[in-house]
């Protein structure tokens, strides 16, 4: 029932008023101004709400942002209970704030244990942070055994795997992702950009799909499935793919130089050094200035000889 008006409850009869007690939880017995009395505190009561103050855990995850996580720490050790593993959570994210990464990885095993399997992803970021990946990827491992298809802990997984050296079974994870999150494209990309990565274009051109997308943040995925047709002799494909890109950014360099080294194995050396100058003009990248260096010069043209001087014959 909705809390009635203070109206309605002045001019309320008395098996009215009982009725309200009843929906209200209230105690309906006694006197009738007694009751009446009693309706009216409950609805100013609920009509006028008390108003918000921030806990110590609003703080303490507030002082960890702004970049004070000494004072967070203090402010989640008062604040931890024995049956909210959430303190100790926001305790270890403070912990890896300030560089104490073994202390954080006891505080999230103590969240662990209080049953937040989430608290699995916290603690691979810690042992990420210091550099233990195989650790990190356990426990990515741990979290997806419950929540296979959890995006956070399948690109975390990815990325300590790419981090550890195993670049190619990074990107696989990602291609697993890609398939299983269809609503979300721009993962396919970053599986292609990952097999890009480690040496392996002719897997990436599969993971990039038959039509690179040019919205937005997309163009960064299109420039590297054009990086993989290049790679596999594919040149006019990759051309095609720069030209579109540089329609939606014309002052994105990485497709300048792309392009301009597309057209230098096209036998263009023309084409290639005004791509690759404009290149060089928007990028300072000693990349770029080795391909523009790769540009064959023009020969020189050959100077016109001058006409041979007559000479005057004497009278």
């Amino acid at each position: 029932m909705s809390v009635p008006s203070a109206a309605e409850v002045e001019h309320a009869d008395w098996p009215t008023l009982q009725g309200m007690c009843r929906s209200l939880g209230l105690n309906p017995k006694g006197r009738s101004g007694v009751v009446r009395m009693r309706v009216l505190e409950h609805v100013r009561r609920r009509g006028r709400p008390e108003s918000w103050r921030a806990g110590r855990d609003h703080m303490a995850a507030l002082l960890t942002r702004l970049g004070f996580p000494d004072l967070a720490e203090d402010l989640w050790e008062s604040a931890i209970r024995l049956d909210a593993p959430a303190p100790w959570v926001g305790l270890g994210q403070a912990q890896v704030a300030g560089g104490f990464l073994s202390e954080a990885a006891k505080s999230f095993d103590r969240a662990i244990q209080m049953g937040d399997t989430s608290a699995l992803l916290n603690r691979a970021e810690a042992l990420g942070a210091g550099g233990d990946y195989d650790q990190a990827i356990a426990a990515c491992e741990s979290y997806l055994a419950s929540h296979p298809t959890d995006l956070r802990a399948l690109a975390m997984k990815a990325d300590f795997l790419a981090r550890s050296g195993f670049k190619e079974e990074g990107a696989r994870i990602l291609l697993a992702a890609a398939d299983s999150h269809p609503e979300f494209p721009f993962l396919h990309a970053g599986a292609g950009t990952e097999f890009l990565r480690a040496g392996r274009p002719e897997v990436a051109l599969e993971a990039f799909g038959p039509t690179p997308r040019m919205e937005g943040g997309a163009i960064e995925g299109a420039l590297n499935h054009g990086a993989a047709l290049l790679l596999l002799g594919r040149t006019r494909e990759a051309i095609d793919i720069f030209q579109q890109a540089l329609e939606k950014a014309p002052e994105r360099g990485e497709a300048l130089n792309n392009l301009g080294v597309a057209y230098l194995q096209m036998d263009e050396p023309k084409l290639a050094a005004s791509n690759l100058a404009r290149a060089a003009k928007r990028v300072d990248s000693p990349r770029i200035r080795l391909n523009l260096a790769k540009v064959p010069k023009a020969p020189p043209r050959p100077r016109a000889k001058k006409p041979a001087a007559r000479k005057k014959s004497n009278p």
